[in-house]
C-alpha cells in the first residue's frame, strides 16, 4: 500500500500579514488615540506613537542579527522626524515626516511605471520568487519565455504593472495631502487607512485580471 502524504500549507504567511497589520497599523493608532483619550497633548501623543515602529525595527534586528537596509532607512527617517519635531515642537512635523516616508513607496511606483515603457515590467521581476515557489525552476523558465512568444502576456503584465504603479502614487500623494491639510487628531487614522482602502480593490482586480488574462504560472 502506498503512503499518502498530506501537505499542509504553513500558516507563517498569514501570521506575517497579521503581524504587519498589528505593528504598522493598529499599534501606532492605539498608542496615539489612547494617549489623546487620556488627555495627553497632540505633540507627545504623536511622538510616542512614532516610536512604536522604531522599537519594532530594533527588536527585529536584535532577534535576527541581520541588517535590513530598508528598515535602517525608515529608522533614520523616523529619527530625523523626531529631531525636527523636538526642535519645532510642532505635531504636524511628525505627520509630514510620515507622509514623506511613504513617498519611498511613491518612488517604487515611479520605477514600476517606468519599467512599463522600457524593458520588462517590474511586476515580472517581483513575481519571480512566487512563480519559482509555485511552479519550480522549469515552470519559471516556461513562464518567463512567454514574454518573448506571447504578445497578450506582455500586454497583460504591462497593464497590471501600470495599475500597481498608479495605486502606489495615489497612496503616496494622498498621505502627503492629508498630512498637510487634515486636523491633527484626524490625520493619523485617515493616513493609516489610505493604503488598506486602495489595496482591497487593487487586490481584487489583480486576482481577477491575472486569472482572466492567464498571467499566472
Amino acid at each position: 500500500m502506498s503512503e499518502v502524504t498530506v501537505v499542509r500549507e504553513p500558516a507563517s504567511g498569514r501570521k506575517a500579514v497579521l503581524g504587519a497589520v498589528l505593528t504598522d497599523l493598529v499599534l501606532p493608532l492605539a498608542v496615539f488615540y489612547g494617549l489623546r483619550a487620556a488627555g495627553v497633548d497632540q505633540w507627545w501623543s504623536l511622538l510616542l506613537s512614532a516610536i512604536v515602529p522604531a522599537v519594532i525595527v530594533v527588536q527585529r534586528f536584535v532577534r535576527r542579527r541581520q541588517v535590513e537596509y530598508f528598515a535602517l532607512f525608515v529608522l533614520s527617517l523616523v529619527a530625523l522626524g523626531l529631531v525636527l519635531s523636538v526642535l519645532t515642537h510642532d505635531p504636524r512635523t511628525m505627520l509630514v515626516r510620515d507622509a514623506w516616508v511613504g513617498m519611498a513607496g511613491g518612488l517604487a511606483a515611479v520605477w514600476m511605471l517606468g519599467s512599463v515603457v522600457r524593458g520588462r515590467p517590474a511586476l515580472m521581476v517581483l513575481f519571480r520568487s512566487f512563480v519559482l515557489t509555485k511552479a519550480g525552476p522549469q515552470g519559471l523558465r516556461t513562464w518567463e519565455a512567454r514574454w518573448d512568444d506571447d504578445p497578450a502576456f506582455r500586454h497583460g503584465l504591462r497593464v497590471l504593472t501600470t495599475v500597481w504603479g498608479l495605486a502606489g502614487l495615489l497612496n503616496a500623494f494622498a498621505n502627503l495631502a492629508f498630512a498637510y491639510t487634515l486636523p491633527i487628531d484626524d490625520a493619523p487614522a485617515v493616513m493609516h487607512l489610505v493604503w488598506p482602502v486602495i489595496a482591497v480593490p487593487l487586490t481584487i482586480f489583480h486576482v481577477v485580471y491575472t486569472k482572466r488574462r492567464d498571467l499566472r504560472a
